[in-house]
């Protein structure tokens, strides 16, 4: 989306300090580059009230300026600080913008402990973050930290073997420390946490908070929305794992290979997210962005590579999106030696996937384009249509987005669902999004009936429509 600038370049709001170009913005506040103070956020006085209410700030951080008929109000980020959004941070590489990071989070909670993080500003200089006041389901503090390090993945702090796959930088033992700032880990019998390889993931404990324990048993896989995924995923791949000795006994080792394949935005990726959320394994993406390479020989290396890292890891799981892009039919035009390579290495790698624990997902918007010998079972052995969501399966995932939003009432969710049904999930998602966005945006501290029909009338169908047969007359 476009920025509309509140201030040109080169004002100067204070003496000293000189806009440049506007980085970032909201509604409510505008990020924006200096010539030499590092990044400055400039907000409306409604919301910086609204802090100094909740005991976040004190008033004396702003400076108060004018311009044109609008006043605003300035904080300094401070040169070699970090100022930005949560959901919009660069990932960090170091260890220590992870402490001071935990450190501004702790702050925060000790002056507002019910307001919601998710989508808050970070000003490190000032070691706060500051809520936009978004209605949305609230997010632990462990989630938004997780999100913060991996630059944008949701995931927890207290999910250890994802954080090391996310951020591989970060050691056992960091995360261990990290979740005990947050006072999220009770400390082992000797005052220290586990620091080996391999260390126990910190699970939620009976006491209310997270202890650093064995993993738990792996419980049942839920995805809103999609009863038929659901169920599959339960019984070909959750109680294989869950039950792993009863199958071994019969020959059964791992979960094969599957493939999803339908039109884009029937909910591919998202029921692919939510397995590998609740597998909670280090998990790898293939796609045409990640292995492709102009130089023969390269892209199936490339490719091997991927799936020896896997392996060293295990329990995997490695996700090929788009799968048409790279395991097309070795006899159709575009490929030659090189596409009959890349091919051929997909076809070796994958049914010795399972045999070292690794869980192959593929997802394609185009089955009838791949190789023969790609689709045949011992490859893939399920491969699953996934159509778009028909009217109860929008009703469970309406009934699964709107848990936890405060509303009005008034919206009816059978009508909503009437109305979303046939169309892609993510349209689903976006009409949520914005209703929150349009109640936060009037100022109401809950979501109505008339900011949903505000949120839908703004997201028409993109579906394309067929065209109407033209009449051919004789005269």
């Amino acid at each position: 989306m476009a920025i509309d600038p509140w201030l040109p370049r080169g004002f100067e709001p204070q003496p000293g300090t000189v806009v440049r170009r506007c980085s970032l913005a909201e509604e409510h506040w505008q990020l924006y580059e200096t010539a030499n103070s590092g990044r400055v956020l400039i907000v409306h006085r409604d919301l910086a009230r609204k802090w100094v209410d909740d005991q976040l700030l004190t008033g004396d951080e702003f400076a108060t300026f004018g311009f044109g008929a609008n006043s605003y109000e300035l904080i300094l980020g401070g040169k070699g600080y970090r100022l930005e959004p949560v959901d919009e941070a660069e990932a960090p590489d170091d260890f220590t913008d992870c402490q001071a990071f935990v450190s501004a989070v702790v702050e925060t909670r000790k002056l507002a402990i019910h307001v919601g993080l998710h989508d808050a500003i970070y000003v490190e200089r000032l070691s706060r973050l500051l809520p936009c006041y978004m209605p949305a389901p609230r997010t632990d503090d462990a989630t938004v930290v997780g999100f913060w390090i991996t630059g944008g993945v949701n995931v927890s702090l207290l999910s250890s073997r994802r954080m090391r796959a996310l951020a591989p930088w970060l050691k056992d033992k960091q995360i261990h420390q990290l979740a005990g700032a947050l006072n999220l880990a009770q400390p082992e019998p000797n005052g220290t946490a586990a620091e080996a390889d391999g260390a126990p993931d910190v699970q939620h404990g009976s006491t209310g908070k997270a202890a650093i324990q064995a993993d738990q048993p792996l419980g049942d896989f839920a995805l809103p929305g999609r009863p038929h995924l659901e169920s599959f995923f339960n019984e070909h791949v959750i109680d294989l794992i869950r039950n792993e000795d009863r199958y071994k006994a019969l020959g059964i080792t791992f979960p094969g290979a599957v493939l999803l394949w339908g039109p884009p935005g029937c909910g591919k990726t998202f029921a692919v997210e939510k397995l590998v959320e609740h597998l909670d394994w280090p998990f790898f993406s293939i796609d045409s962005g990640s292995i492709g390479s102009p130089y023969i020989h390269e892209t199936g290396k490339k490719i091997a590579e991927v799936f020896d890292q896997a392996s060293k890891v295990s329990p995997a799981v490695v996700v090929l999106d788009e799968i048409d892009a790279f395991l097309a039919a070795r006899d159709s035009s575009a490929g030659g030696q090189h596409r009959v390579e890349e091919v051929a290495e997909f076809l070796r790698s994958i049914p010795k996937a399972a045999e070292n624990k690794v869980l192959v997902i593929g997802m394609t918007n185009r089955l009838d384009s791949l190789d023969p010998a790609a689709v045949r079972r011992g490859r893939f052995d399920h491969i699953l249509e996934v159509g778009m969501p028909s009217e109860l399966e929008v009703r469970s995932l309406l009934d699964a987005r709107f848990k936890g939003i405060p509303t009005d009432g008034s919206i009816e969710l059978a009508m909503l669902a009437k109305k979303l049904a046939g169309r892609p999930l993510s349209d689903v998602g976006f009409v949520v999004r914005e209703s929150c966005r349009l109640a936060a945006k009037s100022g109401a501290s809950m979501v109505s009936a008339k900011d949903v029909q505000a949120a839908l009338d703004s997201a028409p169908s993109r579906a394309p429509r067929e065209e109407k047969p033209r009449k051919i007359g004789f005269i």
